[in-house]
């Protein structure tokens, strides 16, 4: 069983924390979740947050696909077959292999069915202890799971073509075998649940060292060298209160030429979101785009996934800049109570 980390580590240093974007690819609109997980975690581990958050049930086979390389479970006959198919996920730490710079990192459940997952480092980030958060923790998401042993994408939609038909021959079938499977149903708090009971923190004491009690300034110091070790570029550190707005209330993003060519022409960012950037400003008049939480939430998926998979550096850059600029204007407003 593994163990649910919170803000602090057992040296008193706050964790860091990779924010990972999952996108279950092939999907239109998409099925995704962001999730933050402790960079000291496994691939092992990973792949239990990843079955949860996602809504899978864990049957069949799994493995991680990084560059050229494959981790997932560790089978003894490997070494009869002339050495192992991939590399033990329980060795890899997420820190170690995922990052923001690397090369696409890839998820695959079910060989069968197919079901590929791109998994995006969005940023690494510094927990600021907060009281009662633990981690790994969903903290978005849209859209419904497929039902398991479904036909992969193609049978999927196939399935859901057929349920929205009354009329089809096999409706009645059909809907008897998903039930009242709602393809729009996500809920961030059922997951969250699954998680905790999964990840429960350990009951074991653990020894409590007694130690000469530093000033306030030795001790602020020591903190920061630690903090800047474990996770040196991509800090994140705790940035201000962000602005109450009202729930799909839109928010100001300012985006010159440059940038709404980046998002149209480098990113696969759904009609709904760009059709609106389409609309080039008066001459004189401010290129200020107005989105929902939710439709920059998605729109900074879109854009953080082609930074990590640019080929080209100078185009990565300019992604990666976009990225912060809407992940600001994320962080400086909530509607959440």
């Amino acid at each position: 069983m593994a163990t649910l980390k919170t803000g602090l580590g057992n040296s008193g240093v706050p964790l860091a924390v990779c924010q990972i974007k999952i996108v279950l690819l092939g999907t239109r609109p998409p099925i995704w979740r962001r999730v933050l997980v402790p960079a000291d975690f496994t691939l092992a581990e990973l792949h239990n947050v990843i079955q949860t958050a996602m809504g899978w049930e864990n049957e069949h086979l799994h493995e991680f696909r990084i560059g050229g390389l494959r981790f997932g479970v560790a089978d003894p006959k490997d070494a009869l077959m002339g050495g192992p198919r991939c590399i033990n996920e329980e060795n890899a730490q997420i820190g170690n292999v995922l990052n923001k710079r690397g090369p696409k990192p890839r998820y695959i459940y079910d060989f069968g069915d197919g079901w590929e997952h791109a998994l995006t480092v969005e940023k690494i980030r510094i927990d600021a202890p907060e009281a009662g958060v633990t981690y790994p923790l969903c903290t978005a998401g849209k859209r419904n799971c497929p039902p398991e042993d479904c036909g992969g994408i193609s049978g999927f939609y196939h399935k859901l073509e057929v349920l929205s038909d009354p009329n089809h021959e096999e409706h009645e079938e059909l809907r008897e075998w998903m039930g009242d499977f709602d393809p729009e149903t996500f809920s961030i708090e059922t997951v969250n649940q699954k998680l905790h009971k999964m990840f429960r923190a350990s009951r074991r004491s653990k020894p409590v060292e007694t130690a000469r009690p530093k000033s306030a300034s030795t001790a602020k110091m020591e903190t920061l060298n630690a903090l800047l070790e474990a996770v040196g570029p991509g800090l994140q550190l705790p940035h201000k209160q962000p602005q109450r707005i009202r729930p799909g209330e839109r928010v100001p993003l300012e985006l010159n030429d440059r940038e709404r060519t980046l998002i149209l022409e480098h990113t696969f960012a759904d009609e709904e979101l760009t059709n609106r950037l389409r609309v080039v400003p008066e001459p004189g008049e401010r290129p200020v785009f107005r989105f929902t939480l939710d439709d920059l939430d998605e729109l900074a998926g879109f854009v953080a996934a082609e930074a990590n998979h640019a080929n080209d550096k100078k185009l990565g850059k300019e992604l990666d800049r976009l990225f912060a600029r809407i992940d600001n204007v994320l962080d400086s407003y909530t509607d959440q109570d």
